[in-house]
């Protein structure tokens, strides 16, 4: 497995064109993080270990190939602090809830603003809240609904971006 950097993230989430592919593809990441880190999560990584336990936990159909329970073995070991454990849960939810919609929203539709209000790497990010907040209640005369819904691509790239270096093993 190949390690995605900061600029691999930042290339392939602002080529998705509707919130759909962004969270999909954002989700794609998260899950190769979370991935990439579960092997760090055992004992002195023996080769035999490795081989015989570890790679079975983690192959296709394996007990660890689904995000939510590799996460929550992540943060029940206490690798993972809960803000960024609810986070990749949040962000999966919300992939699986638009996915099921027959219009996908907006980036600047209320849906996506309530999804970003309970991201904590933004909420945490007091200038980038307080600047998202301040577009988002604004006049448009003033603020462009383009620039918010570039605002709103830059402030969900950053929380990837944050919870990818926290799956850093």
């Amino acid at each position: 497995m190949t390690t995605l950097t900061e600029d691999d993230v930042l290339e392939q989430l602002d080529a998705q064109g509707d919130l759909l592919s962004f969270i999909t593809m954002a989700n794609s990441m998260l899950q190769h993080g979370v991935k990439q880190f579960l092997p760090s999560l055992f004992v002195n990584n023996d080769e035999e270990i490795m081989e015989y336990a570890v790679k079975p936990l983690l192959a296709r159909s394996g007990p660890l190939d689904d995000i939510d329970v590799a996460l929550r073995l992540i943060y029940a070991l206490g690798k993972i602090d809960k803000e960024y454990y609810a986070d990749i849960a949040h962000f999966s939810q919300f992939g699986q809830y638009l996915q099921e919609q027959k219009v996908i929203p907006n980036f600047t539709d209320d849906i996506c603003w309530d999804f970003i209000c309970n991201v904590n790497c933004i909420i945490k990010n007091v200038t980038l809240y307080s600047a998202l907040t301040s577009m988002k209640f604004a006049d448009f005369s003033t603020w462009s609904e383009l620039r918010f819904r570039g605002m709103i691509k830059t402030a969900l790239v950053l929380a990837v971006t944050a919870i990818l270096k926290e799956l850093t093993p």
